[in-house]
């Protein structure tokens, strides 16, 4: 088990989140019976999850001086998150994604970042690291400088003050800027991936192969997000395949990083591979079936209403891990 506070080092974002019947042809239009618009950014997503868990965590990104970063300010003032190290840019805008989610519950994203691209290494408070548990970084942050060159002083102040390193790599930047994931690999301690990212970083190795090359390494936790069909979860000693809950899909904005959330809460608290691969994969399901991210991501409650319900029809060895997990849950209250 390993104490102390998250560093959650990303792009805090305004979401607009729009359900459409189709995706509109080149030209014509797109209408949406309805929309919301909240906080979100891959990072501030888990910091969410994160604070329904009551795990202490904080930011390290920028907004700019605007309307939206006063929206951020407001939702994130009704939580725990701290937002001490969030920095104001005056001479640029809030990052803004306009999500665009079809009956499937697929969403297409168009983001201007705007602000989070100019964070800089001098913006990183090394007290910071004094009193976290753990740094975790979003691939997208390594996109380009001066936020990736922030990135990398928050990794050497991580190795200074003996702090583990989380890396979601994310897909787009992966395929955008491989080298630099690359680089990271072998400072970290968790890696949060999928197979399309794999396939892109290993070239042919199989993903067995690739996943024990990161482990041989010293990546001490890999985790596989696939989707549908589930995920699979490496260390050292085992490898858990968990499939994925079957619930009613609406969204899956933010499954992956309640996916994120649930493991690493897993491994702060000591779980067992198991169960951390359980509740991630419990929280990436329940995320999809809300509309939107952030603030409107689930409850632990909910979480705990779902575990219990899957208990009734799990076998005997999922039994135990829900109990596991469960335990854990009602710790914190």
């Amino acid at each position: 088990m390993t104490g102390g506070e998250i560093l959650l080092l990303g792009d805090i974002n305004i979401d607009t989140v729009l359900p459409v019947n189709e995706f509109p042809i080149p030209g014509r239009d797109g209408f949406a019976p309805h929309v919301s618009i909240e906080v979100g950014g891959a990072v501030v997503n888990s910091a969410f999850v994160f604070n329904n868990l009551v795990q202490k965590v904080a930011l390290l990104g920028c907004v700019g001086k605007d309307v939206w970063a006063e929206k951020v300010k407001q939702e994130l003032a009704h939580t725990m998150i701290n937002q001490d190290y969030i920095r104001i840019k005056l001479e640029h805008s809030t990052g803004l994604t306009f999500i665009i989610v079809t009956p499937d519950g697929e969403r297409t994203m168009f983001s201007h970042r705007g602000a989070n691209t100019k964070l800089e290494p001098q913006d990183i408070d090394e007290n910071a690291f004094r009193k976290a548990g753990l740094l975790h970084i979003s691939g997208y942050a390594l996109l380009e400088s001066p936020q990736k060159d922030a990135a990398w002083r928050a990794v050497e102040l991580a190795k200074k003050f003996h702090i583990p390193l989380s890396l979601d790599t994310g897909l787009d930047p992966v395929v955008r800027n491989p080298d630099e994931l690359r680089r990271l690999l072998p400072e970290l301690s968790i890696c949060i991936t999928g197979p399309q990212e794999i396939a892109v970083l290993f070239g042919d190795l199989a993903l067995d192969e690739a996943v024990q090359k990161m482990i041989s390494s010293g990546i001490g936790l890999v985790a596989v997000k696939m989707g549908e069909k589930g995920c699979r979860v490496f260390n050292e000693n085992e490898k858990v395949s968990y499939p994925s809950f079957s619930v009613d899909s609406v969204d899956t904005t933010g499954a992956g990083d309640s996916f994120t959330a649930g493991l690493l809460y897993g491994w702060m608290k000591g779980l067992s591979l198991s169960a951390s691969a359980m509740v991630a994969s419990a929280l990436g399901a329940l995320a999809t079936t809300v509309y939107g991210a952030g603030s409107s991501l689930p409850a632990k409650q909910k979480l705990l209403d779902f575990l219990r319900l899957e208990r009734k029809k799990a076998i005997a060895p999922q039994q135990h891990t829900i109990d596991e997990i469960v335990t854990a849950l009602e710790r914190e209250y």
